[in-house]
C-alpha cells in the first residue's frame, strides 16, 4: 500500500501557480516567527520551509524531500538564495531539532506520543468494526489525529496499526458468530467440505458455488433444488445480522475463492462465519437467477405466442380472403335491384354456406386479430408446474398500497391444484377475488380469463388462463419495481436504499449549487421550460440559414457533413513515427512489465483476505496473471509459453488476490497516470466521454449467454465509457438482450479516477426518456447519436406554441408541467441517492424502464426525459459542430472496442461459464488495452519530441490527428520471454512547440 491510496497528505509533484501562492507563500506573521526562531539566513528559510511543509502534510520532512518548485517559491518569498549544501547542513543539525518544538507550538500541534498512540488506536478499532478496506480505516485515523491537532505518524506505522485493528476486529467478530452457533451448528456446517457418499466426488460446499446452466426446463428445475438446498442450508444466517454488511461481503469474497480443502484449512471461528457469509451470499444470487430465469421463460413463452398467432393467421389466410370477397358480394346484393325478400335470402344463402367463417369472425371480433394471449395458455402448460414453483418458493411483497396484484398471485397459487377448467369466484369463501382485486388484468386478457366482454364482477376464472396471465404480468411487476422479491438483491425493493426524504430535504440546496440547478419546485420548472423555450426560438429562427436541416412535405432531412481532410504533413509524421515506434521490438509481455515499474498497477493485486502477499516472485505472477487472461491465452497456454510458471500457479493468483474491485484500482491508477501526460490534452475534451458495447461470444451453458439478433451467435455485451482522450474509464458485462441505456450512467457515478467527464455521449440504445431526465438530475449532459431521431417526439412547451419554420416536427402533446413539479422532490431524492453512492443508476433504470400504473416515478422522469430530449434534438439539428463532436466521440469509443478485441488474442470466445470470471476476463482486458494505451501515449510522446528535436514542425492540427489505439509496433504471437527490463522513468511534463 502506498500513501497515494489513501488521505495521507503528499507533495504534488507539479504544484500549479495559484497552489503555490495559496498554500506554500509565508505570512508576515511565519516570517516574524522564523525571524526568532533562527538568526541566520539559511537557518531562518530551514525554519519556514519546516513550517510550511508541515502545514500542508500534518508531519515533518526534510528539505531533500520537498520539490524544489516549492523550495524556489518560499525562498524567493523570503528574498534569500538557495544552497542545497546549507539546506542538508540544517537538516542534520541541532537547530532543526529544536524548531521542531516551535512549529508544534505555533500551529498549536501536539507530538504523535502515548496519547495521541491511544487515540489513534481508539479510532482504527472502531473503524475496523464496520469498515474492511485498509485504506479507509487508514483514513479514518488520520482524520480524527488531524481533528484533535496531532502530529501524523509515519505512514507505515498508520498502516500496521490499521492491518492491526482490523484483524481484531475480525477476529473478535468471528468469535460472536461462532459464540452463538453452537456446536450443533458446527456439526451442520462441517459436513459441507466433506464428499461422503457423492457419486460425483464432489463436496456440497464446491457443488453450491456453481452457477446455475441454461435458463430451459431443465436448467429451472436445477436451480430450484439449488435454492431449496441453499434455504435448508441457510437456518443459521440470523446469526449474521448483528455482522455489518461490508464484513458479510468480505466474508463471502474470500470464502467463494476458497474449495473444500482450503476452507478445512482455516481456523474453526473464520471457518464458520466465512460459510454463513457464502451461504447468504449464494442465497441472494441464486434468488435472483430464479427471477431472471422466471422472465426469460415467460419471454420465450409470450415470444412462441406470437409466433402461433402469425402461423395462425398466415394459415387462416384463405378464410380472410373468402370473408372479404364475400363481404364484397353481400356489398353488390344489396346494392342491386333485385326485391328486398330475394337480397335477403341471397344474403342469408351467402353466410350459411360458410358457417365455419361464421366462427372464425366471431373469434376474431371477440379477441383481435393482434391478441397473441389466447396462444399462450398451451406454451404455458409445458413449464407451468416449474414457474409455479418458483412463484410459490420466493415471496414477494408489492411496493406500494396498492396489493392487488400480490393477493391475486396468492389466490391462484392456493388454487393450482385443481384440475377443472374453471374457478368458480364464491364470495363466502376464501376462494373469491373481488372485481378491484383483477384491476391488474390487461383488457386483451379479460375475456380469456373471465369469458366476459365487459369489465363486470366475474363468476367465475378459467384457471389455465388466469395462471398465464398471472405469470405474465409477474414478469411486468418485476420490472417496473411494483413487486419485490424477499432475500434477492437485484429485485429487492430500492427504495430501502434511498436517502430518506427529510434528509435530502436538508441537503437539496447544496446539492442543486453542486449540479447547477435550482431545486425548488416552481424555479425548476421554469428553468427547465425555459431551456425548451430558448431552444425551439433558436432552431426556428436559425432554420433558413442552416444549410444541413430541411424539412421537405413534412419530413425532416438532415445533411451529412463533410470528412475533414488530413492536415498537411501527416502522411510523413505517420510514416517517421511507425518506424520509430518498430525500432523498439516491443511485445505485449514488455508493455506489462514497464508499466508496472512506471505506474505499480500490480500492487492492488493481492491476497482477497487483505494481508500482505507472501508468493514468491510475486510481482512476475501477477504480470503473467494478467496476461494470460487478459489475453484470452489461458494459465495452460500461457505456462507452455513461457518458463518457469506453471498452469496452477497463474491461476492461483486469479482465484486468491484477483477480483474486480482490485482489477478497477489497477484501472483506475492507470488512468490518473496518462492524465498526467500531455499529448492527450491535443487529442480531445476530458469533459466528455461515450458509451459503446460489442459482443464476446460465451458458451451457451450459462444464464447470462443469450443469442444477440445483431451480432448473432451466442454471448454477452461488454459495455466500455471511453474518455474523448481514447482511455477507457469503465467496463461491464451485461446481458445481449438488455436495453443498453440502463447501464449509462453506472460508468459515471462508479469511475473513481480523476478524468470525471459530466458530458456523455452513446448511440441510440443510450437514451430513453427517463435516462435523459436521470442524466440531468445528477448534472450530466446526455448527448446521444441517435440513429431514427426524427421518428422520436417532439414536446411543444404548451399546446398554443406554434412555430414558423420547424412546427412541423412537434406533436400535438405539451409537456405536463404539473407532473414535473409535483414529483420533483422523489425524482430529486433518487438523484441524491446516487450521489451519496447508496444505490447505482442501473438499479433505478431498471425499474423505470417499464411503463406502470402503480408507479407514478416512472411518469414524472419520464415527462422530464421528454423535456430534455426535446431540447437536445432543437439543439442537434442546428449546431454542425455539436453533431461533428459527437460523431467523433463514438468513433472513438467503437475504435476501443475493436482495440480491445485486438489484446484478446488467444481465444475467440471467453471460457468460463461463471458471472464473475466473465465479469473478471472483461476487467484483465480493459486493464491491459489501457496499459497498451498508456505505454503508446509514453512512446509516442518520446519519439515526437525526437522528430520535433530533429527539425520536424508539429502543430496542434497534426498532433489531434494521432491516435495511441496503435498495435502495428508490439508483438502479440510466438515465443513469450519476461525479459528483466529497466525503463527510464516517465516524464510526464514533455510538452511541444507548437
Amino acid at each position: 500500500m502506498q500513501p497515494s491510496d489513501t488521505a495521507y497528505p503528499r507533495f504534488k509533484s507539479r504544484p500549479s501557480p495559484a497552489e503555490l501562492e495559496r498554500f506554500y507563500t509565508p505570512t508576515q506573521e511565519e516570517k516574524a516567527c522564523g525571524a526568532l526562531a533562527a538568526r541566520a539566513p539559511t537557518t531562518r528559510l530551514g525554519f519556514v520551509l519546516l513550517l510550511k511543509s508541515f502545514q500542508r502534510l500534518g508531519y515533518f520532512v526534510v528539505s531533500s524531500q520537498i520539490p524544489p518548485v516549492i523550495i524556489e517559491h518560499i525562498a524567493t518569498a523570503m528574498g534569500r538564495r538557495i544552497d542545497r549544501e546549507d539546506l542538508r547542513r540544517y537538516d542534520e543539525s541541532q537547530a532543526r531539532r529544536k524548531h521542531l518544538a516551535a512549529v508544534r507550538k505555533f500551529l498549536d500541534v501536539q507530538p504523535f506520543g502515548a496519547a495521541g498512540k491511544a487515540l489513534l488506536c481508539e479510532a482504527l478499532n472502531d473503524a475496523a468494526m464496520t469498515k474492511e478496506d485498509v485504506a479507509d480505516i487508514v483514513n479514518v485515523g488520520i482524520e480524527m489525529l488531524v481533528r484533535s491537532r496531532y502530529e501524523l505518524p509515519a505512514f507505515d506505522t498508520l498502516v500496521r496499526q490499521a492491518r492491526a485493528a482490523r484483524a481484531a476486529a475480525n477476529h473478535t467478530l468471528y468469535g460472536q458468530v461462532h459464540g452463538v452457533l453452537g456446536e450443533t451448528g458446527e456439526v451442520f456446517l462441517d459436513a459441507l467440505f466433506v464428499v461422503g457418499d457423492n457419486p460425483r466426488r464432489v463436496s456440497p460446499w464446491n457443488d453450491l458455488k456453481q452457477d446455475p446452466v441454461k435458463p430451459t426446463v431443465h436448467g429451472m428445475r436445477e436451480l430450484l433444488a439449488r435454492f431449496e438446498q441453499l434455504s435448508a442450508l441457510s437456518r443459521y444466517n440470523a446469526i449474521l445480522k448483528s455482522v455489518p454488511l461490508i464484513k458479510v461481503s468480505q466474508w463471502a469474497l474470500e470464502g467463494n475463492a476458497l474449495d473444500a480443502a482450503s476452507m478445512a484449512d482455516l481456523a474453526a471461528s473464520k471457518r464458520y462465519a466465512v460459510t454463513l457469509a457464502v451461504l447468504h451470499h449464494r442465497l441472494g444470487v441464486v434468488t435472483d437467477d430464479l427471477c431472471n430465469i422466471f422472465c426469460k421463460q415467460m419471454s420465450r413463452v409470450s415470444q412462441a405466442a406470437t409466433e402461433a398467432l402469425q402461423q395462425y393467421l398466415m394459415d387462416n389466410q384463405a378464410k380472410t380472403d373468402e370473408i372479404l370477397r364475400r363481404y364484397a358480394s353481400l356489398d353488390a346484393v344489396l346494392k342491386s335491384d333485385e326485391p328486398g325478400q330475394a337480397q335477403l335470402l341471397a344474403v342469408r344463402q351467402t353466410i350459411a354456406s360458410r358457417p365455419d367463417l361464421c366462427e372464425f369472425s366471431r373469434l376474431h371480433a371477440q379477441y383481435g386479430g393482434k391478441n397473441e394471449c389466447r396462444f399462450m395458455a398451451p406454451v404455458f402448460a409445458s413449464r407451468r408446474s416449474e414457474l409455479l414453483r418458483i412463484l410459490s418458493a420466493l415471496r414477494f411483497v408489492s411496493t406500494s398500497q396498492d396489493a392487488s396484484f400480490e393477493r391475486a398471485l396468492t389466490f391462484m397459487l392456493a388454487q393450482r391444484g385443481r384440475s377443472g377448467e374453471w374457478i368458480v369466484l364464491q364470495s363466502a369463501t376464501a376462494a373469491y377475488l373481488s372485481l378491484p382485486d383483477l384491476g391488474w388484468v390487461p383488457e386483451k386478457w379479460w375475456q380469456l380469463i373471465t369469458g366476459m366482454a365487459q369489465r363486470e364482477a366475474p363468476t367465475r376464472l378459467h384457471r389455465r388462463q388466469f395462471e398465464a396471465c398471472v405469470c405474465a404480468q409477474m414478469v411486468r411487476e418485476l420490472k417496473s419495481g411494483d413487486m419485490c422479491v424477499v432475500g434477492a438483491n437485484e429485485y429487492a425493493d430500492f427504495r430501502d436504499e434511498l436517502v430518506p426524504l427529510d434528509e435530502c430535504a436538508r441537503t437539496r440546496e447544496v446539492y442543486g449549487q453542486e449540479v447547477g440547478l435550482p431545486v425548488q419546485d416552481n424555479a425548476f420548472v421554469q428553468h427547465v421550460r425555459g431551456l425548451l423555450e430558448a431552444a425551439a426560438r433558436k432552431a426556428d429562427e436559425l432554420y433558413p440559414e442552416n444549410p444541413f436541416f430541411r424539412i421537405i412535405e413534412g419530413r425532416a432531412k438532415l445533411g451529412r457533413h463533410a470528412k475533414a481532410p488530413l492536415p498537411e504533413g501527416f502522411a510523413l509524421l505517420d510514416q517517421a513515427l511507425t518506424g520509430k515506434l518498430d525500432a523498439l521490438g516491443l511485445s505485449l509481455l514488455d508493455v506489462l512489465v514497464d508499466t508496472s515499474q512506471w505506474i505499480g498497477w500490480d500492487r492492488h493485486l493481492g491476497p482477497l483476505s487483505g494481508h500482505q502477499g507472501k508468493l514468491k516472485e510475486e510481482a512476475r505472477r501477477k504480470i503473467l496473471t494478467t496476461f494470460a487472461y487478459g489475453t484470452g491465452l489461458g494459465p495452460t497456454q500461457t505456462a507452455r509459453n513461457i518458463a518457469d510458471i506453471s498452469a496452477r500457479q497463474i491461476s492461483f493468483v486469479d482465484q486468491r488476490q484477483a477480483s474486480t474491485e482490485k482489477l478497477e484500482a489497477a484501472i483506475t491508477d492507470t488512468i490518473n497516470a496518462y492524465n498526467q501526460f500531455q499529448l492527450p490534452r491535443y487529442w480531445g475534451d476530458t469533459r466528455r466521454a461515450a458509451a459503446d458495447g460489442t459482443q464476446w461470444n460465451l458458451y451457451e451453458n450459462n444464464l447470462l449467454s443469450e443469442r444477440h439478433i445483431r451480432y448473432g451467435g451466442h454471448g454477452g455485451i461488454a459495455y466500455y465509457h471511453v474518455s474523448d482522450a481514447y482511455i477507457a474509464l469503465f467496463s461491464h458485462f451485461i446481458p445481449c438482450g438488455v436495453w443498453e441505456a440502463i447501464y449509462i450512467l453506472d460508468g459515471l457515478s462508479k469511475n473513481t479516477s480523476d478524468v470525471q467527464p459530466d458530458i456523455l455521449h452513446g448511440d441510440t440504445q443510450a437514451q430513453s426518456a427517463p435516462v435523459y431526465a436521470l442524466a440531468f438530475l445528477l448534472g450530466i449532459k446526455l448527448m446521444p447519436r441517435i440513429r431514427n431521431w426524427k421518428d422520436l417526439k417532439w414536446y411543444r412547451p404548451t399546446p398554443q406554441e406554434a412555430y414558423q419554420h420547424i412546427d412541423t416536427l412537434f406533436t400535438g402533446e405539451a409537456i405536463d408541467w404539473d407532473l414535473i413539479a409535483c414529483h420533483l422532490p422523489d425524482m430529486l431524492q433518487v438523484a441524491q441517492s446516487i450521489r451519496a453512492g447508496r444505490i447505482s443508476p442501473s438499479t433505478v433504470l431498471r425499474k423505470l424502464g417499464t411503463a406502470s400504473r402503480k408507479n407514478k416515478l416512472y411518469f414524472a422522469f419520464r415527462e422530464l426525459g421528454r423535456v430534455i430530449r426535446t431540447t437536445f434534438l432543437l439543439d442537434y439539428i442546428g449546431d454542425e459542430d455539436l453533431r461533428r463532436i459527437i460523431q467523433a466521440a463514438q468513433n472513438k469509443c467503437e475504435g476501443f472496442n475493436n482495440f480491445a478485441q485486438w489484446a484478446y488474442f488467444g481465444a475467440d470466445t471467453i471460457t468460463h461459464n461463471v458471472r464473475d470470471d466473465q465479469l473478471k476476463v472483461i476487467k484483465y482486458n480493459h486493464l491491459i488495452s489501457n496499459l497498451v494505451i498508456f505505454h503508446n501515449c509514453h512512446t509516442i510522446t518520446q519519439a515526437l519530441k525526437e522528430l520535433q528535436t530533429d527539425g520536424m514542425k508539429l502543430t496542434p492540427e497534426l498532433l489531434a490527428r494521432l491516435s495511441p489505439y496503435r498495435t502495428h509496433h508490439l508483438n502479440r504471437f510466438g515465443l513469450y520471454e519476461m525479459k528483466e527490463r529497466h525503463p527510464h522513468p516517465v516524464d510526464y511534463g514533455v510538452g511541444f512547440e507548437t
